[in-house]
């Protein structure tokens, strides 16, 4: 068995030797790869069978295909394989058919002696390589011990062989799965190999329908598995799709090894993981916009700190609370009830929107928090203000100054009781006694926190502190003083320009409480 290399790219080589083996056909069939050129064996080695070797280089440089049957000036020259096959099963005619059924190869070589099935092709008419046998798989025989008599008489008794030369240099050297650098020899033994076993692999009619049902059935299980995103993290979206992928692959494996068929899973995979990357993309930026929403909704009924520390903790029943030393301003709307009473909701509604909105804006100007809204009164704190005193102390032994926070308190009291002026009806509904505000600013320790269980909770402050302003709210009418100070603010701003009111006993207090007034001039006096 000799063979002969055609030239396949466009220029083609000059023709050497003695083209032979050609069959009988009258004519070189659709789908077979024209020749340009040739090199051929010299006329006077008179071979009896000859089968070209142009190998397919692929584009990761491996040989994976051959093409079965090269045209050349009219006549068909069968591939190494197929005509050491014929050969071997004492084959003349070769007719070739095209596939019908859905997983036929898309061409066939058929023979009547072909006792093990027709040699399946690929769409250009190609024969796939198999590499299914490992190189070690095949018995290797140096030519020198062959001529020194040293092999076994019967060891290529009833064997095929092939003769090949291996060493470099020799212009036949090929990259194969097993390695960069094998002998061309390997390409032709392992096609032989698979006609012989009738394992030679091809790509059925219908793999463009499999993988596109496959990459369907991906994308669709991936639709499904976002549609629960609430159940998965958004994360499982691009795993989905590698585990697709691998499935993909794993199927593939199996139908090569059981059953030669190359379907391909490359396509398919790539397209369901980057259609897994994109929903994991977008979902988790829903999932973002979404995240961001609740927390400016949450932010709004809740101080933000409050709201940033709730969004990165998981739900809990425990008491998450702290004792630290605030400032608290008390701020109530006097005789709202009875003007609820009396006028329209949605009138009541827009006095008490004015005055959180008003009351919100100032608080936040002096660098307070809106603790609570509490139907007609808000409670406002002061907790976490950076002392521009480097030489202040505070409770905690530096970085915050209670007096600090104490004073922004007493300015947002003076400054909300003069935004107020003209938000609040004046004069009031006839019969009814007029609207005014009423503030009390205490400083002191306080417990803030989180109380209830995980399914209802709330945020609260609350201690003594808190219980002081609340009282000292009550007796801005009964003292005519719209700003009222407890002893603790009192004592942190040195009680500068405070007006004494006395010890009175706060109700709900053990001990008598040093109350303070915020002098007003006459055009900040309310009623």
């Amino acid at each position: 068995m000799l063979s002969q290399v055609f030239a396949l790219e466009q220029g083609g080589k000059p023709s050497v030797g003695v083209l032979t083996g050609a069959l009988e056909w009258a004519t070189c069939p659709q789908p077979f790869a024209p020749g340009n050129g040739y090199l051929a064996n010299f006329a006077a080695l008179k071979p009896t069978h000859t089968g070209h070797i142009t190998p397919r280089v692929g584009s990761d440089g491996l040989v994976r295909h051959q093409p079965a049957i090269i045209c050349f000036q009219g006549k068909s020259y069968p591939a190494l394989g197929i005509a050491a096959f014929m050969q071997g099963t004492s084959e003349r005619i070769l007719t070739l058919e095209r596939g019908t059924r859905w997983f036929d190869p898309p061409w066939a070589l058929h023979a009547p002696n072909f006792a093990l099935g027709p040699i399946p092709l690929e769409e250009n008419g190609d024969l796939r390589v198999s590499w299914r046998l490992h190189p070690d798989s095949f018995v290797s025989i140096s030519a020198s011990d062959v001529l020194a008599g040293r092999v076994p008489g019967d060891l290529m008794k009833n064997a095929w062989v092939l003769v090949g030369a291996t060493a470099f240099g020799l212009n036949d050297s090929i990259a194969t799965p097993y390695g960069g650098a094998s002998a061309g020899l390997q390409a032709h033994a392992q096609i032989i190999t698979a006609l012989i076993d009738g394992r030679t692999p091809y790509t059925p009619r219908a793999t463009p329908a499999v993988q596109a049902a496959a990459a369907l059935l991906g994308v669709l299980a991936l639709v499904g598995l976002s549609l629960y995103r609430r159940r998965f993290p958004v994360y499982l979206l691009p795993v989905g799709a590698l585990a697709w992928a691998v499935l993909l692959w794993a199927g593939h494996a199996f139908l090569l090894l059981q059953h030669a068929l190359w379907i391909g899973w490359a396509a398919p995979a790539v397209l369901i993981f980057v259609a897994g990357s994109v929903m994991g993309v977008v979902e988790h930026a829903k999932s973002r916009i979404d995240r961001d929403r609740l927390y400016t909704h949450l932010s709004s009924y809740l101080p933000a700190p409050v709201a940033a520390s709730l969004a990165l903790q998981p739900p809990t029943s425990a008491i998450k609370a702290s004792t630290k030393q605030v400032s608290v301003m008390f701020a109530d709307i006097r005789n709202f009830s009875a003007y609820c009473e009396a006028r329209p909701p949605e009138e009541a509604a827009a006095v008490l929107h004015a005055f959180f909105s008003t009351a919100a804006r100032v608080v936040e100007a002096h660098g307070g928090v809106i603790e609570a809204f509490q139907g007609d009164a808000i409670i406002a704190v002061w907790n976490g203000d950076p002392t521009p005193d480097t030489n202040a102390n505070d409770d905690k032994g530096g970085g915050v100054s209670p007096a600090y926070h104490a004073q922004r308190a007493l300015d947002a009291a003076v400054a909300l009781l003069a935004a107020m002026q003209g938000v609040l009806p004046d004069p009031a509904p006839a019969g009814l006694e007029p609207l005014s505000l009423g503030l009390g600013v205490e400083t002191g320790p306080a417990m803030a926190g989180s109380f209830g269980l995980a399914s209802r909770r709330t945020h609260m402050v609350m201690g003594r502190t808190v219980t002081i302003a609340s009282r000292l709210v009550e007796m801005t009418a009964e003292l005519a003083h719209p700003i009222l100070v407890g002893e603790g603010l009192a004592g942190q701003v040195g009680g500068v320009g405070l007006e004494s009111m006395g010890f009175f006993m706060l109700d709900g207090m053990r001990a008598p409480h040093h109350v303070y007034a915020y002098p007003l001039s006459p055009e900040h006096a309310t009623h």
